[in-house]
């Protein structure tokens, strides 16, 4: 671990209710270019301090991209609703696409 690895401050960016979840907001973190932890204390003897998340599993960032990840997950929230409109849509990383159906080999095209 390099001296700047062990200098970073990390913080929660989002709780969340399981593990999977947090893996999943954590790649989609990563795959934004924001290095992201999942922190679990469910087993944790330790009181929670009153500022901390109350999630007891959650995902965690770097301080200073702190606020780059809440604007990443927005987006993220905001686009999610609009896919689910269309049976055809699929959510990815890159945002909704359209799949269709009946094409052959199964290739979504990018309707964005």
């Amino acid at each position: 671990m390099s001296e700047e690895e062990k200098t970073v401050s990390w913080v929660v960016v989002e709780g969340v209710g399981s593990e999977a979840e947090a893996a999943l907001v954590a790649g989609f973190l990563e795959s934004e270019g924001i290095p992201a932890r999942v922190v679990d204390r469910s087993f944790h003897l330790a009181p929670t301090p009153e500022d901390d998340e109350l999630s007891p599993i959650g995902v965690a960032v770097p301080e200073e991209r702190l606020r780059e990840a809440e604007e990443a997950l927005a987006r993220r929230d905001a686009e999610f609703p609009a896919a689910g409109k269309d049976a055809d849509a699929v959510l990815t990383d890159e945002g909704p696409i359209h799949v269709d159906p009946d094409a052959p080999d199964g290739d979504p095209e990018a309707d964005r």
